[in-house]
Parts: structure tokens; C-alpha cells; sequence
């Protein structure tokens, strides 16, 4: 049995968050992907995307992720939630943002711009999205952390659009 994924999306997810992890020297492989979007880690990253098409790029990750994640960015381990932390996990929402709008390009779900992103910290919280929407979410695994944190090993990075009417 096949997985029924949009091979564009799912196409424009690994190579954007390829690319925009680049700068941290991370290149996790990715573990899944599914049509939906479950929020089950503490921590999001949320970048709109708007033009021919608009939504939203979300990673979603735990603590110590994105202190992994930023300590690579920064040059030097992070042990606590910091403002530059903070501030450096929402760059590389950014640039992984930036990265799949890019991939886009000249497909059915081009966009044109993508907004700053927005910083959720919290568990409680549950994403609802608008009936119509095209959705692909990718888990990655960072096989750098140790098993012992398993949990924090893996993190997401979905993508959810609304065609506009008239764009196919």
C-alpha cells in the first residue's frame, strides 16, 4: 500500500528543511510524514505564507531540541531557554520557511512572501486548520542526540496551504 502524499509538498518540506538547516550543520534524515498536522511537542515555530496560495510553515519541536537546534546555530551549547535562543529557533523557522517557498516556485502551491515568524511555547495548545487546506507533515530525526532522550530526537516540520480559487 501506497501513501497517498502530494510529492510537492512533500518534495518542498526535505529540501527546505535541508537547506535551511544548513547553516547549523545538521542534516537529520526524515522518519515520516503523514497528511496531518498533531502539535504533540511543546514548542512551534510559525511562519505564514501568503500569494497565490496562503498558510502556514510549522516546526514543532521539544526544549531540548531547540536548544540542540540553536546550540548548532550559535556556536556554543545551550543549556537553558535564553532570548537568543529563542530569537535563533525562530531564524531557522525562517530560513526553513524561506527554503520551501522557494521550492514552490512555479508549482500549483506557489506563494510569495512569508511572514515573521511567531513562537508558541507551551503544551496545551491544539492547531485547527480550514476545511480546503493541502497539508504534509515530515518528522526528522536528529540521530545526534542520545537514545536516551528519544523523545527529543525527533521534530516536525508541517506545511498547510489553501489553494485560492482558480489555482490548480
Amino acid at each position: 500500500m501506497k501513501l497517498e502524499l502530494d510529492e510537492v509538498l512533500l518534495d518542498a518540506v526535505l529540501k527546505g528543511t535541508t537547506l535551511g538547516l544548513q547553516m547549523t550543520g545538521l542534516n537529520p534524515p526524515a522518519v515520516g510524514a503523514s497528511r496531518l498536522f498533531n502539535a504533540i511537542r511543546p514548542i512551534a515555530v510559525i511562519v505564514g505564507m501568503v500569494g497565490r496560495n496562503n498558510g502556514t510553515v510549522t516546526l514543532n519541536l521539544t526544549e531540548r531540541t531547540m536548544l540542540y537546534v540553536t546550540g548548532k546555530l550559535l556556536g556554543e551549547e545551550q543549556k537553558a531557554p535564553s532570548e537568543d535562543n529563542l530569537d535563533a529557533i525562530m531564524e531557522i523557522g525562517n530560513m526553513v520557511a524561506s527554503h520551501i517557498k522557494d521550492h514552490l516556485k512555479g508549482s500549483s502551491f506557489e506563494i510569495s512572501a512569508i511572514s515573521v515568524p511567531s513562537l508558541i511555547l507551551g503544551a496545551s495548545y491544539t492547531v485547527h486548520y480550514s476545511r480546503g487546506l493541502s497539508t504534509l507533515s515530515v518528522d526528522f530525526e536528529l540521530q545526534e542526540i542520545p537514545v536516551t532522550y528519544y523523545l527529543d530526537r525527533v521534530f516536525s516540520v508541517t506545511i498547510s496551504l489553501m489553494r485560492k480559487m482558480g489555482s490548480f
